[in-house]
This record gives C-alpha cells, structure tokens and sequence, in this order.
C-alpha cells in the first residue's frame, strides 16, 4: 500500500492555526483487505470515511482517508492520533492489542457473537 508522509496545508482554523493533513492514499477496499486478512472485526461508516474497528472489548475508530485514528471509550475522544496508513497503524498500535486479545480467548469457547454496543468489559 502506498502513503505519502507530506503534510500540506489545508486552511486555517477560527483561532488563527495552520491546519495540515496528510492523506493515506488507500482505498477503502485495500484497509478492508489488509484488516481481514489479519482476522480483525471492522464495521465502516463510509459517509464518515471512518471504520470502528473492534479488538477484545476495545474500540479503535480509524479514518482510512487520513490515517488518523482514536481508541473510544466513553462518549466522545479527547484526542486523535496518527499513523501512515492501515500497515503503520496496526503495526505500531493495533498488534498489541490483537495479540491479548488472542491470548485471553485461548481455550475458550464461543457460542454466540458478543453485542459490541452492549458489551461491557
């Protein structure tokens, strides 16, 4: 998958700010394919150009447009962070995660899918 690292100006906000963005350059098919290929369970929100991305009982929201992504909890995110693309994203945030999340479910078996929007962990 190809990124560009180039920050480029986009406008200015209301309190004077330089605002900059960097576009990942994938398509939404590409960060599905890739996420599926790592057995990860997605759903898309494409009016928003953003997918929640579901690990364990954590929540990523990652906008495959930018490459900007946030872990939610409760309500709205304070603070948004960002990767390259899908490959840097779950390289350096999401594998971890990935990993426990496998390893607190060896051996145990699942008779139904969990209800992500009811689910408390």
């Amino acid at each position: 998958m190809k990124h560009t690292s180039e920050w480029k100006y986009v406008r200015t906000n209301s309190k004077g700010e330089d605002i900059f963005r960097r576009d990942t350059n994938e398509s939404l098919d590409d960060v599905l394919d890739f996420l599926k290929d790592k057995n990860v369970a997605v759903e898309v929100h494409k009016k928003a150009t953003l997918l929640s991305i579901y690990v364990g009982c954590r929540r990523f929201d990652y906008y495959w447009t930018t490459g900007r992504w946030c872990q939610r909890r409760n309500g709205y995110p304070k603070k948004h962070y960002h990767s390259k693309g899908i490959a840097d994203f779950f390289d350096r945030f999401l594998s971890q995660y990935v990993e426990e999340a496998d390893e607190q479910q060896k051996g145990l078996v699942i008779y139904k899918p969990i209800d992500f929007y009811n689910h408390v962990c």
